[in-house]
């Protein structure tokens, strides 16, 4: 999953917390008090949008060898929609330590408000949805196909 470093990593993350934490020698942990979720995340970088962290994924009608997701931009904080394809240029899994919790907690706080916003973009689409096939039990059609 990790590929070479093509772009700049993001502005707080250094190359060092693309590494696994050597716990042999000691002191060099994760993150305590964070939740077990936070000790590590995902960045992409994609051509069209820059850095973001994969927040919620997508559920493919069979399509499971591309991975879909929504994401946050580092940037900007929106979410959008990503697939993994040939326009996502790096990947790598970033490991918060307890030494860096501090410079990275921007970006965990970054992932769960683009879950948070994630989940009530899919919440609405699924409700959309659900209302429609109502409508189309109970017999309304708002649409003709020869009008």
């Amino acid at each position: 999953m990790e590929n070479k470093i093509i772009e700049t990593l993001p502005k707080g993350i250094v190359e060092r917390d693309l590494t696994y934490p050597d716990t042999r020698k000691g002191g060099d942990y994760f993150a305590k008090g964070i939740d077990c979720n936070d000790h590590q995340f995902e960045i992409w970088y994609v051509r069209n949008f820059g850095w973001c962290i994969p927040t919620l994924d997508i559920g493919g009608a069979g399509r499971q060898a591309t991975r879909r997701t929504y994401a946050v931009k580092v940037d900007t904080g929106n979410v959008v929609r990503i697939g993994k394809g040939p326009h996502v240029t790096a990947t790598h899994r970033v490991y918060v330590r307890e030494s860096r919790l501090k410079d990275l907690q921007k970006f965990l706080d970054l992932r769960r408000k683009g879950a948070g916003d994630a989940g009530s973009i899919r919440d609405r689409i699924s409700t959309r949805r659900a209302q429609g096939q109502q409508e189309r039990a109970a017999g309304n059609h708002y649409w003709r196909w020869n009008s």
